[in-house]
């Protein structure tokens, strides 16, 4: 008769596995909660007959946007294509966070497991590296791309009307946002698993000696 042993994982490991899910899922929320009100220029609660739609200044790459005297304006007037572009860093950031709690928690795994120097690790925190600084880049871009947009339909003042849906005394657009704690987690992943990389050559050579 075979016994069979199960290992059970350490309750630090499924807590922490927990919650880096926990944390995934909340920084998806809100990223999506910030394309949704980007795209339909609306919030998604409105209570008591409240009026739903939001001011321009809620589009992430504006700081300050100040009506003239009289006028009424929404970001929602502004034009879908450039609503769709400066919610795309918050739509990446959602890809992003799920890949990654996802990558983290394949790790732990093989970790609790008493795998920390296989090649499925190392795997995934090249995996997650590489996702780390190509999302954080990619999302600089795009948010940087977003502002400009902005700036030069904002520009158009004058010669076309009113480009964004009202007559604005007042318009700013903030710094592009780099994320740099991401792409430098990135980078310390890399030398992790060069680190990662050497551990495991040193337990073959190890078992070789037994």
């Amino acid at each position: 008769m075979t016994n069979v042993t199960h290992t059970r994982k350490p309750k630090s490991v499924q807590l922490a596995v927990i919650s880096v899910w926990i944390v995934a899922c909340l920084a998806a929320l809100g990223s999506a909660a910030e394309a949704f009100v980007t795209i339909f220029g609306r919030t998604p609660l409105a209570f008591g007959g409240a009026d739903p739609r939001v001011q321009l200044v809620m589009l992430p790459q504006i700081n300050q946007a100040e009506l003239r005297e009289g006028a009424v304006g929404y970001l929602v007037d502004i034009p879908l294509w450039l609503r769709v572009l400066c919610a795309t860093p918050a739509l990446l950031y959602i890809v992003m966070a799920l890949v990654a709690a996802f990558l983290i928690a394949r790790v732990l795994r093989e970790i609790s497991a008493g795998r920390p120097f296989t090649a499925r690790v190392r795997k995934n925190l090249l995996a997650l590296s590489f996702l780390l600084i190509g999302a954080g880049l990619l999302y600089g871009t795009l948010d940087a791309t977003a502002n400009r947009a902005v700036f030069e339909v904002a520009s158009n003042f004058g010669t076309e009307g009113f480009p964004l849906g009202a007559d604005y005394a007042v318009i700013s657009t903030d710094a592009p946002r780099w994320p740099y704690f991401m792409i430098t987690s990135g980078v310390v992943g890399l030398a992790l698993s060069s680190a990662f990389k050497a551990g495991g050559r040193l337990q073959e050579e190890t078992d070789g000696l037994v």
